[in-house]
């Protein structure tokens, strides 16, 4: 794995091993960035069940102000921290070792907020995914994006949270679905 451009384009990214640990192929990665990439500069990204942080880390390579991480797994947050470390992108990315729906709880109590949230959950856990979308409308500013790749078997609904589905891309057995406040 690779970040495709940007500022750190062409460093190589180290993957974490895990049952559910699935590492985003270039293909899916490079159509979500074509996607997102000419809104990235200067923005907040949130990228939730980081594993390596690949998607974060593309997005401030190319150009978002910062970056926070969240990732459960030990080996997964060490392998993160050394990406970023590989990619000199450490000091605009935080990166939070902790269960992603207490550290989403923690945040919205922050009142942190968030330009664009990546959400990749282990596809094995179905259950996470309607219970993640339905927190996430709080970390989300006014015109912010909820990314969220899904298994193509599960069924995403068309609005949650005052999230309503603008876009669905399918890439084999992945699908990416794009969320925006409803109004």
């Amino acid at each position: 794995m690779r970040v495709i451009a940007g500022i750190s384009k062409g460093r190589k990214l180290k993957v974490p091993k895990g049952p559910d640990i699935r590492p985003i192929t270039d293909n899916i990665k490079e159509a979500l960035f074509n996607t997102i990439g000419p809104y990235l500069e200067g923005k907040t990204f949130l990228d939730l069940f980081a594993g390596s942080g690949a998607v974060g880390i593309e997005a401030l390579s190319r150009l978002a102000e910062k970056a926070v991480f969240v990732e459960i797994n030990p080996q997964a947050v060490s392998v993160l921290k050394e990406n970023l470390e590989t990619c000199q992108l450490s000091s605009r990315a935080r990166v939070i070792r902790g269960d992603v729906f207490r550290v989403v709880d923690q945040l919205a109590r922050e009142e942190a907020s968030f330009d664009i949230v990546y959400v990749d959950p282990p596809f094995r856990r179905e259950t996470y995914f309607p219970k993640i979308l339905a927190c996430l409308g709080a970390l989300v500013n006014r015109e912010g994006v909820v990314i969220i790749r899904s298994p193509r078997t599960l069924e995403m609904p068309e609005e949650v949270d005052g999230l309503t589905r603008f876009k669905v891309s399918v890439y084999g057995d992945s699908v990416l679905s794009y969320y925006h406040r409803a109004d």
